[in-house]
């Protein structure tokens, strides 16, 4: 997609960098620290019904869920549960299970909306001078060299995820890189090749991001698909209380379903550059009200900041992460952020 040089990470493609696995450890001590102040776990190594980790089976959702709890409970042996049978979890793959006709038209159908109403032609366009477009491969072998009018095609197939090839695909990957490169810590001037030096010019490509996120993963049937082995596996554990806290490890396109399927109220997260920042947490939370003797539901966003993600702050009580209250549509919250457990519950068992 570019004649130029990318910039070079030590691991290999998909895996966890050192950097995340640092900023992952930053996460777990200041969630050990929280829990411990409020009480919510026993001063000692906690066992498995007071902290229970079950996490995606590949290399980087693994690695991340052993430096959470790394550097949650040091000297501890706290097992991390995962899938060890097949080489994909049912639970955390963002495939698609549904294998009638009628479905497959109608995702495509609500994928193709959102995809004709992207207003992306400036972002195709400040792309195309990042990548020096006209001078790559794509552009010079496969003749696709205009961003604008190059066509984008949708697939669904069962046992796969929901597919997007074209340009706004080529473009969610470069935008990628670069994010990845920024948390990083790498020099600007290796970031794009020099070209992204303030908020402004980062906008319109990170529209690029979004929308090949939202054409993918934010439509109706297909978050729904996607979304239910997670949101029964939650469930489950919501009801039946098999441990006090669960620490679930999976990916972006997890959280990407799950806001959608749990129909959440739009959310804006303060100083980050992405709506499902890496290593951010949704954290759902049981409250109980002493006086009502009611229990109630409170949902926040906890995630690090582009600043504390590329500079690795350190995270604790005083220094914390940010933090941004979520809403569900069917859950009404009062002005403490709060809303009924019961109706949560409800809402949870119409999914």
């Amino acid at each position: 997609m570019t004649s130029q040089p990318w910039p070079h990470f030590n691991e290999s493609p998909g895996y966890l960098t050192e950097k995340g696995f640092l900023l992952e450890e930053f996460m777990g001590k200041y969630f050990s620290e929280w829990l411990y102040m409020e009480d919510a776990l026993p001063n000692k190594c906690p066992l498995d019904e007071e902290f229970y980790v079950y996490a995606n089976s590949i290399q980087r959702t693994l690695f991340s869920a052993q430096a959470f709890v790394n550097s949650a409970f040091p000297n501890c042996n706290v097992t991390i549960h995962h899938e060890t049978e097949t080489k994909t979890d049912p639970i955390f793959s963002p495939y698609i299970h549904n294998s009638s006709a009628i479905f497959k038209k109608i995702a495509l159908k609500e994928m193709k909306n959102v995809l004709d109403n992207l207003k992306l032609d400036f972002s195709y366009q400040i792309m195309e001078n990042i990548l020096d477009y006209n001078d790559s491969d794509l552009c010079k072998i496969d003749r696709d060299c205009n961003m604008v009018t190059d066509k984008n095609k949708l697939q669904i197939a069962v046992g796969k995820k929901p597919k997007l090839s074209g340009p706004l695909k080529i473009c969610n990957e470069a935008v990628d890189e670069f994010i990845m490169a920024y948390y990083n810590g790498f020099a600007m001037k290796d970031i794009a090749w020099g070209k992204l030096n303030n908020t402004e010019q980062w906008l319109p490509i990170l529209d690029l991001m979004a929308g090949y996120h939202n054409v993918i993963f934010n439509t109706t049937h297909v978050a729904n698909d996607i979304a239910k082995p997670l949101i029964k596996y939650m469930t489950d554990r919501f009801i039946n209380k098999t441990s006090k806290i669960i620490l679930l490890m999976g990916h972006d396109a997890n959280i990407n379903v799950i806001l959608n399927a749990m129909s959440f109220k739009f959310y804006n997260l303060e100083d980050s550059f992405v709506s499902t920042p890496v290593g951010g947490k949704i954290v759902f939370q049981k409250w109980y009200n002493i006086h009502l003797n009611e229990y109630y539901l409170k949902i926040n966003y906890i995630y690090q900041s582009n600043e504390q993600l590329r500079e690795a702050h350190v995270l604790s009580l005083k220094t914390p992460p940010k933090s941004t209250l979520l809403e569900l549509s069917h859950c009404k919250m009062d002005e403490n952020g709060l809303c009924p457990w019961d109706d949560f519950i409800k809402f949870l068992n119409s999914l």
